[in-house]
């Protein structure tokens, strides 16, 4: 199945007279919750049966939030190295420093493993319209408009929806 994606033009962060430039955006199908991925596991033929690996995978979860809490850095084969990094405010000099003060965020970091690592060799695209796009498109075919203005600026750029067309 390949990966749904959309094209959006944005402006160069770094230079903001530049010309907007076209970036692809994923667009994932649907949400995929953890009892419902057990279950995918357990259909891949595992003797182990979803309730099973949904257990196994709620205590991974527990176990590596214990880990990393305890500065631990958890290298998971293929799947990746899970690390903690920590995002602070400066402080004046080292006396001042105030790790309940000026430490902000702890953040969990994912460096991924080989099998995730060069996922772009085996992937697949399909071009499909932006969330924003489907929604203003979805809209004006409830509404029985013959065209649709995509550009949000009064812009030239027209959709003409189709009966059946989401």
């Amino acid at each position: 199945m390949p990966i749904n994606y959309s094209i959006a033009m944005y402006p160069n962060p770094q230079n903001e007279d530049a010309p907007k430039k076209a970036y692809a955006k994923s667009q994932y199908t649907h949400i995929l919750p953890l009892d419902k991925f057990a279950e995918h596991i357990a259909s891949h033929g595992s003797k182990y049966n979803r309730a099973d690996i949904y257990a196994v995978l709620m205590q991974t979860v527990d176990c590596m939030r214990e880990m990393l809490l305890e500065g631990k850095r958890i290298e998971m084969g293929d799947l990746g190295v899970f690390s903690a990094s920590i995002q602070s405010r400066g402080a004046e000099s080292l006396e001042a420093f105030n790790p309940a003060i000026h430490i902000e965020q702890l953040n969990v970091n994912w460096t991924p493993g080989d099998r995730f690592r060069n996922l772009l060799e085996d992937a697949a695209f399909n071009l499909v319209p932006s969330r924003r796009a489907a929604k203003i498109l979805l809209k004006s075919i409830k509404a029985g408009d013959t065209t649709v203005d995509l550009t949000g600026d009064g812009g030239a750029e027209v959709v003409q929806p189709t009966e059946g067309q989401v």
